[in-house]
Protein backbone atom coordinates (compact mmCIF):
# COMPACT_ATOMS: atom_id res chain seq x y z
CA UNK A 1 0.00 0.00 0.00
CA UNK A 2 1.54 3.57 -1.00
CA UNK A 3 1.28 6.44 1.74
CA UNK A 4 1.23 9.96 0.48
CA UNK A 5 2.31 12.65 2.59
CA UNK A 6 2.63 16.15 2.31
CA UNK A 7 4.71 18.59 3.80
CA UNK A 8 5.04 22.48 3.85
CA UNK A 9 8.43 23.77 4.35
CA UNK A 10 8.33 26.73 4.82
CA UNK A 11 6.26 29.64 2.17
CA UNK A 12 7.29 32.31 -0.42
CA UNK A 13 5.36 35.97 -1.24
CA UNK A 14 4.93 37.01 -4.78
CA UNK A 15 3.53 39.53 -7.15
CA UNK A 16 0.12 36.97 -8.34
CA UNK A 17 1.13 38.69 -12.12
CA UNK A 18 4.79 37.44 -12.28
CA UNK A 19 3.97 33.82 -11.82
CA UNK A 20 0.13 33.46 -13.67
CA UNK A 21 -0.60 35.54 -16.50
CA UNK A 22 -3.82 37.51 -16.10
CA UNK A 23 -3.70 37.40 -12.60
CA UNK A 24 -3.33 40.62 -9.96
CA UNK A 25 -2.54 41.17 -6.43
CA UNK A 26 0.19 39.42 -3.79
CA UNK A 27 0.09 35.28 -3.98
CA UNK A 28 1.16 32.88 -1.01
CA UNK A 29 3.13 30.07 -2.58
CA UNK A 30 3.31 27.01 -0.13
CA UNK A 31 6.90 25.33 -0.78
CA UNK A 32 5.52 21.24 -0.93
CA UNK A 33 7.60 18.60 -0.47
CA UNK A 34 5.81 15.04 -0.66
CA UNK A 35 6.68 11.51 1.00
CA UNK A 36 5.69 8.51 -0.96
CA UNK A 37 5.88 5.27 1.75
CA UNK A 38 6.01 2.29 -1.23
CA UNK A 39 7.01 -1.11 0.54
CA UNK A 40 10.28 -1.01 -1.30
CA UNK A 41 11.48 2.51 0.39
CA UNK A 42 10.88 5.94 0.98
CA UNK A 43 10.44 8.40 -1.87
CA UNK A 44 10.56 12.28 -1.37
CA UNK A 45 9.14 14.58 -4.56
CA UNK A 46 10.70 17.60 -4.34
CA UNK A 47 13.04 18.71 -1.11
CA UNK A 48 12.10 22.64 -1.52
CA UNK A 49 14.86 25.02 -0.42
CA UNK A 50 18.26 25.15 0.79
CA UNK A 51 18.29 25.74 4.78
CA UNK A 52 20.36 28.40 4.47
CA UNK A 53 17.78 30.41 2.91
CA UNK A 54 16.12 30.98 6.39
CA UNK A 55 19.18 33.41 7.23
CA UNK A 56 20.86 34.08 3.87
CA UNK A 57 19.10 34.20 0.15
CA UNK A 58 22.31 35.40 -1.94
CA UNK A 59 22.91 31.98 -3.01
CA UNK A 60 20.14 31.95 -5.67
CA UNK A 61 21.05 35.56 -6.67
CA UNK A 62 18.48 38.04 -8.66
CA UNK A 63 16.27 35.57 -8.22
CA UNK A 64 15.41 36.34 -4.71
CA UNK A 65 14.14 39.81 -5.99
CA UNK A 66 10.88 38.11 -6.77
CA UNK A 67 10.15 36.97 -3.42
CA UNK A 68 9.37 37.61 0.22
CA UNK A 69 10.74 34.65 2.37
CA UNK A 70 8.69 32.98 5.19
CA UNK A 71 11.10 29.90 5.84
CA UNK A 72 12.07 29.95 9.46
CA UNK A 73 14.70 27.42 10.92
CA UNK A 74 12.42 24.21 11.66
CA UNK A 75 10.61 24.41 8.62
CA UNK A 76 13.32 22.55 6.10
CA UNK A 77 12.96 19.11 4.69
CA UNK A 78 14.73 17.34 7.41
CA UNK A 79 12.99 18.91 10.27
CA UNK A 80 9.63 18.46 8.75
CA UNK A 81 10.56 14.45 8.01
CA UNK A 82 11.62 14.14 11.66
CA UNK A 83 8.33 15.36 12.85
CA UNK A 84 6.29 12.67 10.85
CA UNK A 85 9.00 10.09 12.30
CA UNK A 86 10.74 9.53 9.30
CA UNK A 87 14.76 9.59 9.39
CA UNK A 88 16.34 11.39 6.55
CA UNK A 89 19.41 9.66 6.20
CA UNK A 90 16.20 6.39 5.45
CA UNK A 91 14.99 7.99 2.86
CA UNK A 92 15.85 6.05 -0.20
CA UNK A 93 14.84 8.15 -3.94
CA UNK A 94 14.49 11.55 -4.16
CA UNK A 95 12.66 12.83 -7.38
CA UNK A 96 13.27 16.09 -9.06
CA UNK A 97 10.19 17.95 -10.76
CA UNK A 98 13.00 20.35 -11.84
CA UNK A 99 15.43 21.53 -10.46
CA UNK A 100 14.27 25.37 -9.56
CA UNK A 101 15.61 26.49 -6.03
CA UNK A 102 12.47 25.80 -4.56
CA UNK A 103 11.96 22.37 -5.79
CA UNK A 104 15.60 20.54 -5.13
CA UNK A 105 17.47 22.87 -2.65
CA UNK A 106 17.31 20.52 0.04
CA UNK A 107 18.70 17.79 -1.44
CA UNK A 108 22.14 18.37 0.87
CA UNK A 109 19.40 17.09 4.14
CA UNK A 110 19.08 13.84 1.82
CA UNK A 111 22.20 11.75 2.13
CA UNK A 112 21.67 8.28 1.18
CA UNK A 113 18.78 9.02 -1.37
CA UNK A 114 18.90 8.60 -4.98
CA UNK A 115 18.20 11.15 -7.81
CA UNK A 116 15.65 10.51 -10.31
CA UNK A 117 15.71 13.57 -13.09
CA UNK A 118 14.76 14.28 -16.53
CA UNK A 119 18.24 14.42 -18.33
CA UNK A 120 16.78 17.34 -20.30
CA UNK A 121 16.49 18.93 -17.18
CA UNK A 122 19.69 18.19 -15.75
CA UNK A 123 21.74 19.34 -18.54
CA UNK A 124 19.62 22.30 -18.13
CA UNK A 125 20.93 22.69 -14.65
CA UNK A 126 23.82 22.92 -15.86
CA UNK A 127 23.78 25.18 -18.82
CA UNK A 128 26.40 28.03 -18.41
CA UNK A 129 24.37 31.47 -18.54
CA UNK A 130 21.68 29.75 -16.94
CA UNK A 131 23.73 28.68 -13.83
CA UNK A 132 25.29 32.60 -14.31
CA UNK A 133 21.79 33.78 -13.38
CA UNK A 134 20.94 31.81 -10.95
CA UNK A 135 18.10 30.34 -12.77
CA UNK A 136 19.70 27.27 -11.65
CA UNK A 137 22.83 26.39 -8.77
CA UNK A 138 24.60 23.04 -9.10
CA UNK A 139 25.18 23.62 -5.25
CA UNK A 140 21.48 22.64 -4.60
CA UNK A 141 21.27 19.05 -6.96
CA UNK A 142 24.72 18.17 -7.82
CA UNK A 143 26.23 16.63 -4.74
CA UNK A 144 27.53 13.46 -5.69
CA UNK A 145 24.49 11.59 -5.16
CA UNK A 146 23.66 8.08 -6.99
CA UNK A 147 21.59 9.26 -9.72
CA UNK A 148 19.43 8.05 -12.65
CA UNK A 149 18.67 10.25 -15.53
CA UNK A 150 15.58 9.41 -17.19
CA UNK A 151 14.23 10.32 -20.71
CA UNK A 152 10.46 10.44 -20.83
CA UNK A 153 8.05 8.37 -18.63
CA UNK A 154 9.87 6.19 -15.75
CA UNK A 155 8.40 3.27 -13.88
CA UNK A 156 10.33 4.50 -10.14
CA UNK A 157 9.60 0.85 -8.57
CA UNK A 158 8.85 -1.20 -11.44
CA UNK A 159 5.17 -2.34 -10.48
CA UNK A 160 3.33 1.00 -12.34
CA UNK A 161 2.52 2.33 -8.57
CA UNK A 162 4.48 5.38 -8.97
CA UNK A 163 5.36 7.24 -12.47
CA UNK A 164 7.17 10.20 -13.43
CA UNK A 165 5.09 11.37 -16.07
CA UNK A 166 7.15 14.63 -18.06
CA UNK A 167 5.30 17.71 -18.36
CA UNK A 168 7.92 20.13 -20.36
CA UNK A 169 7.72 23.61 -20.60
CA UNK A 170 7.69 25.37 -17.21
CA UNK A 171 11.69 24.30 -17.71
CA UNK A 172 13.15 22.06 -20.38
CA UNK A 173 12.58 18.83 -18.29
CA UNK A 174 9.81 19.14 -15.75
CA UNK A 175 7.76 16.25 -14.88
CA UNK A 176 5.25 15.66 -12.36
CA UNK A 177 4.35 12.29 -10.42
CA UNK A 178 1.50 10.09 -10.81
CA UNK A 179 0.61 7.90 -7.52
CA UNK A 180 -2.03 5.22 -7.38
CA UNK A 181 -3.43 5.42 -4.49
CA UNK A 182 -5.76 3.36 -3.11
CA UNK A 183 -8.26 5.87 -3.22
CA UNK A 184 -7.50 6.30 -6.45
CA UNK A 185 -4.70 7.69 -8.72
CA UNK A 186 -3.29 10.93 -8.05
CA UNK A 187 -0.35 13.61 -10.15
CA UNK A 188 1.99 16.18 -8.44
CA UNK A 189 1.82 18.16 -10.88
CA UNK A 190 4.52 20.54 -9.40
CA UNK A 191 5.12 23.25 -11.37
CA UNK A 192 3.40 22.80 -14.31
CA UNK A 193 0.01 23.96 -12.89
CA UNK A 194 0.79 26.38 -9.73
CA UNK A 195 -2.91 26.59 -8.28
CA UNK A 196 -6.54 25.18 -9.35
CA UNK A 197 -7.23 28.63 -10.82
CA UNK A 198 -4.49 28.57 -13.21
CA UNK A 199 -5.26 25.08 -14.05
CA UNK A 200 -9.48 26.18 -14.95
CA UNK A 201 -8.33 29.57 -16.76
CA UNK A 202 -5.56 27.31 -18.51
CA UNK A 203 -2.96 29.92 -18.71
CA UNK A 204 0.89 30.00 -18.22
CA UNK A 205 3.24 31.96 -16.22
CA UNK A 206 4.74 35.01 -18.36
CA UNK A 207 7.50 33.33 -18.46
CA UNK A 208 9.42 29.93 -18.93
CA UNK A 209 11.09 27.93 -21.08
CA UNK A 210 8.21 26.98 -23.63
CA UNK A 211 4.83 28.63 -23.00
CA UNK A 212 3.34 27.11 -25.66
CA UNK A 213 4.93 23.67 -24.35
CA UNK A 214 3.77 24.23 -20.60
CA UNK A 215 0.37 24.76 -21.95
CA UNK A 216 0.03 21.35 -23.90
CA UNK A 217 1.37 19.74 -21.18
CA UNK A 218 -1.20 21.58 -18.82
CA UNK A 219 -3.88 20.28 -21.41
CA UNK A 220 -2.28 16.30 -20.92
CA UNK A 221 -2.51 17.49 -17.01
CA UNK A 222 -6.50 18.49 -17.86
CA UNK A 223 -7.35 14.90 -19.96
CA UNK A 224 -5.69 12.95 -17.34
CA UNK A 225 -7.83 14.46 -14.29
CA UNK A 226 -11.03 14.15 -16.71
CA UNK A 227 -10.37 10.72 -16.49
CA UNK A 228 -10.37 10.64 -13.33
CA UNK A 229 -6.89 11.54 -11.83
CA UNK A 230 -7.08 13.92 -8.88
CA UNK A 231 -4.69 16.85 -9.28
CA UNK A 232 -2.80 18.08 -6.44
CA UNK A 233 -1.43 21.23 -7.81
CA UNK A 234 2.25 22.88 -7.00
CA UNK A 235 1.70 26.04 -4.96
CA UNK A 236 -1.84 26.27 -3.86
CA UNK A 237 -2.04 26.92 -0.14
CA UNK A 238 -5.90 26.47 -0.06
CA UNK A 239 -5.99 22.95 -1.58
CA UNK A 240 -2.56 22.20 0.10
CA UNK A 241 -3.53 23.07 3.43
CA UNK A 242 -6.81 21.32 2.98
CA UNK A 243 -5.43 17.78 2.89
CA UNK A 244 -5.13 15.15 5.52
CA UNK A 245 -2.00 14.17 6.96
CA UNK A 246 -1.81 11.47 4.77
CA UNK A 247 -3.24 9.87 1.66
CA UNK A 248 -3.98 6.29 0.81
Amino acid sequence: MLRLIPLECGRLNADSAGLISGTTGRIELPIASWVVQHPKGTLVFDTGMHPELQSDVSRIGRTADMFDFDYPAGEELSARLEGVDIDPAEVAVMVFSHLHFDHCGGATLLPNARVICQKAEWDAGHHPKLVEHRVYNPDDFDLGHDKLLVEGSHDVFGDGSVACVPTPGHTAGHQSLRLMLDSGPVVLTADCVYTRGQMDAMVTPPFGFDTELQHRSMAQLADMERAGDRLLFGHDIEQFRSLPAALT
